[in-house]
């Protein structure tokens, strides 16, 4: 398929690509926005129910408050006294300090419309306010709520509904004594001030029915009682309906949010989206006649222009017409073209110039194997003076120059690197000879870190650090001096050599100054002109750098009088690849 395709002409994959971006784009968007329907639906059903689970509690709240005010007041003196009295006149006589205590208990409810106290035969002895209009049922064992009631004269559904509440003896007995019931007429509106604070969109509605399915409260816009039907609004997909049954009193909470609000704002989004579509296929199709204009026909005339130069011959060039990329590109290829001629003209030059440096390598091998003679010949001659030196007694003698002659195998020896341990027993060798030469008045002395002894380092980068502390920071002091090396590993997993003289150190001027010269080292023309001047300080950057590249790093710091200090890092390599090829 993926060969297929490359086979196809520019045009023709520019187009597949484009129409299969225009299906992904309309696949994105379609999914996308189902996604995002479901989302909202699902979070906001998930929030009505928490909703409707917030007013079941504060209407349970409101139970228990009613509870506590009836149980004040039912079992107060007064009332129990009032129960307990069989004489009629008695009963008249108090009945002011009972409507008293009904009038307090109506203060802490704002919706409590009317009081009636029944005795245990069902008679109402007290009244304050509405009533029910009904008589008093049974003794029940526990707090009952009613319905909507009907007004006594009309027959017709009120805003009210009662609470009835059993009232029995205080006195400890074998069997609850049942005293009289207390019934309270409540103003529904209540409870419509708590479906009020619960709505979740301007058009949601909700309900509260009755055990009877009659409504007491609702807010929104509610549909009418008579022709609702809970089951037909539930297979409604244009609603989202809930209902919570509330446990005291069986009332029924209907929650009912119209899915088309919940969505207007995804609608926005929808149509902002179709728009996107609609602007993005135009400039596609831009692009596409762009395309055709400004880059397909370009670069077809360039390539018949390629095809026809064979032919044409090499004084043939491409006329630039157009201003773009595309000119660009057939005025390059024209400089191309002169710069092929030119080329070939100094093809033979460079081939001369191949032999000569072929030769000149050739010569350069040959100049090194010369080399190698002298320097056995010195160390073997450095031998023979400290096996004399051992015959007519002369430790001293022998010491040095064998120190002399094993600096000098080392330095001499094949390769660019060697061990850290070679280079740490190679500037003891150098040390010994410091010592002898300025009798003790200069030491090395040298802590490395075990582990780092046999890790591979470039060769000869210790000794010229330790030399250039001696020559330029101890010899010229007058007092003892010492130099400290430490090899160490430091915390980024790299090998630091850290080299410190107490000798006289260098001024801010000199300092900088040798900075300087390292940055210098860093050009290329440096190679040819300097390569020759020794291993100094700038020779160790330069070879540091070359292997390492930033990962390796030389630091100075140096105050007149109190010394210098030269610190290189580089990271940990294995450098047997080098030295197998060596």
């Amino acid at each position: 398929m993926m060969g297929h395709f490359r086979n196809l002409s520019l045009t023709r994959q520019i187009l597949y690509l484009i129409l299969m971006m225009l299906i992904i784009l309309l696949i994105s968007f379609v999914i996308s926005n189902m996604v995002a329907k479901r989302i909202v639906e699902s979070k906001v059903t998930d929030s009505a129910g928490k909703i409707l689970l917030q007013v079941q509690d504060k209407t349970e709240s409101f139970y228990a408050d009613m509870e506590r005010i009836s149980v004040s007041m039912l079992y107060s003196p007064t009332v129990q006294t009032y129960l307990d009295l069989d004489n009629y006149l008695s009963r008249i006589l108090m009945n002011h300090e009972v409507i008293s205590v009904f009038s307090n208990t109506t203060t802490l409810k704002e919706n409590i419309r009317g009081i009636q106290l029944y005795n245990r035969a069902g008679t109402m002895v007290a009244s304050l306010g509405l009533g029910t209009g009904e008589s008093v049922k049974l003794p029940d064992p526990k707090i009952e709520y009613s319905g909507l009631l009907k007004d006594p004269d009309t027959g017709e559904l009120i805003p009210y509904y009662s609470i009835s509440v059993p009232i029995y003896n205080l006195k400890n007995t074998p069997t609850r004594d049942y005293k009289g019931t207390s019934v309270f007429v409540m103003d529904v509106g209540n409870f419509s001030n708590i479906l009020q604070n619960a709505k979740i969109t301007a058009n949601s509605r909700l309900l509260l029915l009755d055990q009877n399915k009659k409504m007491l409260a609702s807010v929104g816009n509610t549909p009418n009682i008579d022709t609702f039907r809970l089951e037909e609004w539930k297979n409604d997909n244009r609603y989202i309906v809930q209902t919570s049954t509330l446990s005291e009193t069986g009332w029924e909470l209907i929650s009912i949010i119209p899915k088309n609000e919940l969505l207007q704002e995804l609608n926005i989004v929808q149509r902002l989206n179709v728009a996107t579509y609609a602007v993005m296929f135009c400039i596609l199709g831009l692009f596409l006649i762009l395309f055709f204009t400004r880059i397909l026909r370009p670069v077809k005339a360039l390539m018949d222009f390629m095809k026809s130069y064979p032919k044409t011959g090499r004084e043939s060039r491409f006329p630039v017409v157009y201003h773009n990329e595309i000119g660009v590109l057939a005025a390059n290829l024209n400089k191309m073209l002169d710069e092929i001629d030119s080329l070939s003209k100094e093809i033979q030059l460079t081939q001369k110039q191949k032999y000569e440096i072929e030769i000149t390598k050739n010569q350069m091998e040959i100049s090194a194997f010369r080399n190698q003679i002298n320097p056995h010949f010195l160390y073997n001659t450095l031998e023979c003076i400290s096996a004399m030196s051992i015959f007519y007694k002369a430790q001293d003698i022998g010491e040095i120059s064998a120190s002399l002659s094993n600096m000098f195998r080392y330095s001499v020896k094949g390769g660019d690197f060697s061990t850290i341990q070679d280079e740490i027993s190679h500037i003891k060798e150098y040390a010994k000879i410091i010592e002898y030469r300025f009798m003790g008045k200069i030491r090395v002395v040298v802590d490395a870190d075990e582990r780092l002894l046999k890790q591979k380092t470039i060769k000869m980068l210790l000794q010229p650090m330790v030399e250039n502390a001696v020559f330029h920071g101890l010899e010229m002091k007058i007092d003892s001096g010492i130099v400290r090396v430490e090899v160490k590993m430091t915390e980024q997993n790299q090998v630091q050599y850290i080299v410190q003289d107490n000798g006289n150190g260098m001024e801010e001027a000199q300092l900088k100054e040798l900075v300087a010269r390292l940055r210098q080292f860093e050009s290329q023309g440096w190679t040819a002109r300097e390569a020759t001047k020794g291993i100094g300080l700038p020779n160790i950057y330069r070879r540091i750098k070359l292997l390492y590249g930033n990962k390796a790093e030389m630091s100075f710091y140096s105050k007149r009088g109190t010394g210098t200090t030269v610190t290189i890092t580089f990271p940990v390599q294995d450098h047997v690849e080098q030295l197998e090829v060596e």
